[in-house]
């Protein structure tokens, strides 16, 4: 894994300054950023790491190679060195290599850009990015791409440097300025990068309830933050603690763990409402409270927050937890009802063989397992079942469509992928509103 540099030239005749910086000593203004950004990636870089300065075919006639900007007043090239000399000069213990790009003027330009920049980043790179004399859209370009490369390349964006030097005024203004006096703020622009993932990652959790990314984003943003504040700052302590609530409350629906989803989902809420108050996560506030919008449907019920979490299973496309969770939340509504404890597995086993005993009219002979050995239990629980016939004949409906997914399809008519969805559909609103008349 390399660490690389990139940044663009453009055609502007640079008026020199310094750019200061919280991580470097600036002793010599520059007029081209790159030498002082160059000198900051340098500090930690080796000769494995590279970098490339794109330019366009005036650029490199006017600032990388030495004497090409234009003086109006005596009419010839100024004497001035340009930013492939000034490289060379800072004795980098990398290569820095030109790489020639179009102008940009058209599409099939910018797409010409896009591939040209794509191309130099390999797997896994470290880059940092100096967007300073980036020209028209190139920052938002290339901000493109380097997220495209993460996503298909694994790169990380490592720094995204931006020299301000407008916030000294304008350059003709500057120029006539003491060179001492022109201190231009350099800044780090990568957590704007960050909010960029970070919405991604939510949005990918609110589409499709995975949690991965978001947490991955918050363990890689607090643990520098953690380790030197020994785990006591409190916004960092926050943003973490909410990543593990959000893996341990997608992990539960994934493996279909009833009792655990209606803790985790509580644990979530707590977290993200103790986050809000965080100053250092102000930022992120509206995403977390995305993501509480999302689990504030889950209220602490077993029943309720069953039902609750088919719903949020159907609405992620997790079709399959969504038949077995519904399904086994009317088991545990009907143990419920008979006033016993949902999670012990006995009861369970009786209250889903007496759904079908009750419905095939079964003779007491020719029952079997624990409905055999549980007789009492059994006829209350056949009770049951005929007194919420319309459940019962739903739980039944639903078993089908579950035994099919479990077996992959690999069994005598199968049903087409659609119909689970609707199926699901269909079945989650009567539930609701049955069950909503049979209140517990």
């Amino acid at each position: 894994m390399a660490r690389v540099y990139i940044s663009f030239l453009g055609t502007n005749d640079y008026v020199e300054c310094f750019y200061d910086s919280d991580t470097i000593d600036v002793e010599t203004p520059v007029r081209f950023i790159q030498e002082t950004t160059l000198s900051l990636f340098s500090k930690t870089a080796s000769s494995d790491d590279r970098g490339f300065i794109f330019i366009t075919d005036e650029a490199r006639r006017k600032n990388w190679e030495d004497n090409g900007q234009w003086d109006r007043e005596k009419k010839c090239n100024k004497a001035c060195q340009g930013l492939k000399t000034r490289i060379d000069l800072l004795k980098l213990p990398f290569p820095v290599e030109a790489v020639f790009i179009p102008e940009g003027h058209s599409e099939k330009e910018i797409w010409d850009i896009f591939d040209i920049v794509y191309c130099v980043l390999n797997e896994g790179d470290d880059v940092i990015f100096d967007i300073t004399h980036a020209f028209r859209s190139i920052p938002m370009l290339a901000i493109v791409i380097l997220n495209y490369a993460r996503v298909l390349k694994n790169i990380r964006l490592e720094g995204i440097y931006y020299g301000a030097f407008e916030a000294l005024g304008p350059a003709w203004e500057v120029a006539r300025m003491p060179v001492q006096k022109r201190r231009a703020p350099l800044l780090n622009l990568i957590s704007f990068n960050r909010l960029m993932e970070w919405t991604v990652a939510v949005d990918r959790f609110m589409e499709s309830g995975d949690a991965k990314e978001v947490s991955r984003l918050a363990r890689d943003a607090v643990a520098p933050v953690l380790k030197e504040s020994r785990g006591k700052d409190k916004s960092a302590s926050a943003t973490r603690d909410i990543a593990n609530a959000l893996a341990f409350f997608t992990k539960n629906l994934y493996t279909c763990r009833g009792p655990e989803i209606v803790r985790s989902a509580e644990y979530l809420k707590c977290e993200l409402n103790k986050a809000i108050h965080a100053e250092g996560v102000k930022p992120l506030v509206p995403l977390f409270d995305h993501i509480r919008q999302g689990v504030s449907r889950f209220r602490g019920d077993d029943v309720h927050d069953g039902i609750q979490a088919a719903k949020w299973c159907l609405d992620h496309n997790l079709i399959q937890q969504g038949f077995t969770v519904l399904q086994e939340t009317l088991i545990t509504y009907f143990v419920t009802m008979n006033g016993q404890n949902a999670n012990d597995l006995v009861y369970r086993n009786i209250a889903s063989s007496a759904i079908w005993i009750a419905k095939d009219g079964t003779p007491e002979n020719e029952w079997h397992g624990h409905a055999q050995k549980n007789k009492i239990l059994t006829k209350q629980y056949i009770a049951i079942s005929k007194a919420m016939e319309p459940l019962s004949d739903i739980y039944r409906e639903l078993t089908p469509f579950r035994n099919d997914l479990a077996h992959a399809g690999y069994r005598d008519n199968c049903k087409k992928a659609e119909k689970f969805e609707e199926k699901l559909r269909e079945s989650l609103p009567k539930i609701a509103a049955l069950i909503q008349l049979n209140p517990l």
